[in-house]
């Protein structure tokens, strides 16, 4: 009966313990190892490692442009030890445009915005590559077949930045859907596709290496990595877009969680060696709250849910 004692009153005293004392943190990233997600959760899991005082480890849980990763981490306790990678298209569009998503906004609790990444047209580096949007755009309406991109998979933002290009010149483009942006950049740089409109985290190191050109920006940007590259929407009144993410908990996790692990996450990205690796990838940092990130998720789901209607028009063609 004393040892029994004991050994409860133990466990009480352990599942009374502070969070993140208990056990190590996961993060869900619902993308494959080696894309730009995954990338900058890598770059910023150890810093905030720290800054909360517990280790934090990333589980690679990819599928159906996010959502089978994200299901994952819906299903687990909503006690802060499952951090879960969210972007515009885990949270808005996907729900929108796959019939087995289960979930929607009101599951999720945002805990902080994350960075806003500029997309990037870029195409493979050759002798007779284009070398700006205009000459890109008349090549594309020179050809006598529909010039082919890749995406990171159906629903994605590289597969919607293309749907906008789509859009805002009356051109047909061929969607090329891969598995990850990894697998999508490797085919662009082996010259299987003809190019692609992904994210800054994406495209950038290619172009710094000398693989790809860079020739239009999907909005403006701030990064100094970047300010010599064109505006899309210079060439093509209307394309605005930028991809995003953050963290989020499953709702029902504590407020006294949520806003320890918010300025948490806050510090990690004044942290140098965090921002100039994120800057250096092409990505911009934002600081918030968990207030300020809900609402600005709520402001960008009118623009998400245009897309979603546009490339389910596009694909009946």
């Amino acid at each position: 009966m004393i040892g029994l004692f004991l050994s409860s009153s133990a466990t009480a005293q352990t599942d009374a313990s502070p969070w993140p004392t208990q056990k190590k943190i996961r993060l869900i990233v619902p993308f494959p190892a080696g894309g730009g997600a995954d990338a900058i959760a890598r770059i910023v899991a150890p810093a905030l490692a720290e800054e909360l005082g517990q280790s934090i480890y990333i589980d690679n849980r990819a599928g159906a442009a996010g959502s089978l990763g994200t299901q994952t981490a819906l299903r687990e306790k909503a006690d802060g030890y499952t951090l879960i990678y969210v972007t515009n298209g885990t949270l808005i569009t996907n729900p929108s445009l796959y019939a087995q998503v289960d979930y929607k906004l009101d599951d999720f609790m945002p805990v902080a915005h994350l960075t806003d990444l500029p997309l990037v047209l870029a195409v493979r580096k050759q002798p007779d590559a284009p070398t700006s949007v205009e000459e890109f755009l008349t090549r594309a309406k020179k050809s006598d077949t529909s010039l082919r991109y890749g995406s990171a998979g159906i629903g994605t933002t590289s597969h919607f930045a293309a749907v906008m290009l789509s859009e805002c010149t009356g051109l047909t483009f061929e969607h090329i859907p891969y598995r990850g942006g990894f697998a999508s950049m490797t085919d662009l740089l082996a010259g299987r596709i003809d190019f692609t409109i992904d994210v800054a985290t994406n495209t950038m190191p290619h172009v710094k290496a000398g693989a790809l050109i860079a020739l239009g920006l999907s909005t403006q940007c701030k990064n100094p990595e970047m300010n010599n590259i064109a505006m899309l929407g210079q060439q093509l009144p209307g394309y605005q877009l930028s991809a995003w993410d953050g963290i989020a908990v499953k709702a029902g996790t504590s407020p006294i969680i949520v806003k320890q692990l918010s300025e948490a996450i806050n510090r990690t990205l004044e942290r140098p060696e965090v921002v100039e690796a994120l800057t250096l990838r092409g990505a911009e940092l934002v600081k918030s709250s968990p207030e300020s990130f809900k609402d600005f998720i709520e402001s960008e789901k009118p623009r998400w849910d245009h897309l979603v209607e546009s490339a389910k028009a596009q694909a009946k063609h």
